[in-house]
C-alpha cells in the first residue's frame, strides 16, 4: 500500500511540477506549488514508512533513496522560488525538469531494488 502511494504521489508530482513552472502569474504559480508540497508530502511520509520496513534488508540504497528524495524536493523549492522572484527561463525550465525526471527514475529503480 505505501509503495503504491510512493509511486503515485512521484508520478503526479512530475506534471504538477511541469505545470507549476510553466504557469506565468504569480497566483497561478503558488496555487500549483501547493498542489506540488501536497504531493511531494505525501511522497515524503511514504518514503519514511518504506525507508522503516526496509533499512535492514538495504541500508545503503535505502538511504540513497532517502537523498534523493530530499533532493527533488529542493530542486522543486528552488525553481519554484526562482520563478516567483524572476522569471524562469525556458533552459532552466527543462533542466530543472530533466532533473527531477532523472532522479525520480534513479529513486524507483532504487526502491524496487531495495525491496
Amino acid at each position: 500500500m505505501w509503495l503504491t502511494i510512493y509511486f503515485v504521489s512521484l508520478i503526479l508530482l512530475i506534471p504538477v511540477t511541469i505545470i507549476g513552472l510553466s504557469r506565468a502569474s504569480e497566483k497561478r504559480i503558488a496555487q500549483w506549488l501547493i498542489f506540488d508540497r501536497l504531493f511531494y508530502l505525501i511522497m515524503a511520509c511514504a518514503t519514511v514508512v518504506l525507508m522503516i520496513r526496509t533499512f535492514n534488508h538495504a541500508p545503503l540504497l535505502v538511504s540513497l533513496k532517502g537523498i534523493l528524495a530530499v533532493i527533488i524536493i529542493l530542486i522543486i523549492e528552488i525553481a519554484f522560488g526562482r520563478k516567483q522572484e524572476h522569471s524562469l527561463s525556458i533552459a532552466w525550465s527543462i533542466v530543472i525538469t530533466l532533473i527531477i525526471l532523472f532522479t525520480a527514475a534513479v529513486v524507483i529503480i532504487l526502491t524496487l531494488h531495495s525491496i
